[in-house]
């Protein structure tokens, strides 16, 4: 007997590589080989965190350039009107609901709201987050707590808000924006790195689900952003640096987040060359990893009147005092 099992588990072994050697590998290469963005034109696409910044500018794109219907969400109303003005003088269609992701009661009655005024959604983007930028004692723990609250949970909600209709119908996509902090902590990255670590492993979990109960026609993107200027950003001060990676605009950033969507891509590194350290993490020994970190010099700078009461990393710009954040979108 327990040479048949061991002939089973041999046989077994050999039948799934050959699996995926032969049939999931070609159809992969081949999927990715004529990927095409698909036309949205005349579709309802939700975007959360759409008042300023990264999904301000999808919004646009979206509809200006690719003739979509656009619902935008967030909490910042004055923001979502020069949001809908800008789509607006175009002759798109755009329209904005102020909500707090954070209140799933809402989302859900927004959520029946758009369906009913705008038809059937197409794609729903979880863009909205905070950032809090401090030292790993130096950050309060409302504001992690808050980080939390509205990067994981208002990400979850929305989701939630938004998939019951998908599912009865088969068809839609769920977009979540993660973040290449959501590859590689870093210091400073308390109150925002493991919120991105966590939007990962909520949309694999989505995504296994989907697949397991046969509802193949939803699509799960996970898009991973290296760091834009946004208002998110510039507003705390703070400066990714990297001696290869350039800041990115938020134009382009945009831009890039908008074709990786429409060529339902699972997981799309902004740009595509930051694959590399997420590979690198994974495939190295951490002695490796690191000075290969320090190469790269891929860190959170803060800003000049950053102060704090803990040791600052070598090269950093601070005194004694106190921690900057940011609550923008």
């Amino acid at each position: 007997e327990e040479h048949k099992r061991l002939s089973y588990k041999v046989y077994s072994t050999l039948g799934v590589l050959l699996h995926v050697l032969f049939i999931d590998l070609p159809k992969d290469i081949y999927r990715w080989l004529t990927r095409r963005e698909k036309d949205v034109s005349d579709s309802v696409v939700v975007i959360t965190g759409a008042g300023s910044g990264l999904g301000r500018k999808m919004a646009y794109y979206f509809a200006v350039y690719r003739k979509a219907r656009v619902a935008l969400i967030d909490v910042n109303e004055t923001g979502l009107r020069e949001a809908c003005a800008e789509i607006d003088k175009t002759g798109a269609d755009a329209r904005f609901w102020v909500v707090d992701i954070r209140d799933h009661t809402l989302l859900n009655t927004v959520a029946a709201e758009i369906d009913i005024e705008m038809g059937p959604i197409s794609i729903v983007v979880c863009n909205a987050a905070v950032l809090y930028f401090g030292a790993f004692l130096d950050l309060k723990t409302d504001e992690i707590q808050n980080a939390m609250d509205i990067n994981i949970m208002g990400t979850i909600n929305t989701i939630r808000a938004f998939l019951p209709k998908m599912e009865d119908r088969n068809s839609g996509q769920i977009v979540t924006v993660s973040s290449i902090a959501g590859f590689a902590g870093e210091t400073f990255g308390l109150a925002y790195c493991p919120t991105k670590f966590a939007v990962r492993g909520v949309m694999e979990c989505l995504q296994m689900e989907l697949r397991d109960r046969g509802l193949d026609g939803i699509v799960c993107t996970t898009l991973c952003p290296y760091f834009a200027r946004t208002p998110m950003i510039l507003n705390v001060g703070m400066r990714p640096t990297s001696t290869w990676i350039p800041f990115m605009s938020i134009s382009s950033c945009a831009r890039m987040m908008v074709s990786a969507i429409l060529e339902e891509q699972t997981v799309a590194f902004i740009p595509s060359p930051i694959t590399t350290i997420a590979l690198t993490k994974s495939l190295c020994s951490r002695s490796v990893f690191l000075s290969l970190r320090d190469y790269l010099n891929c860190r959170y700078d803060p800003p000049a009147d950053y102060h704090s009461t803990r040791t600052l990393p070598k090269g950093s710009i601070g005194a004694p005092g106190t921690v900057a954040r940011s609550i923008n979108r």
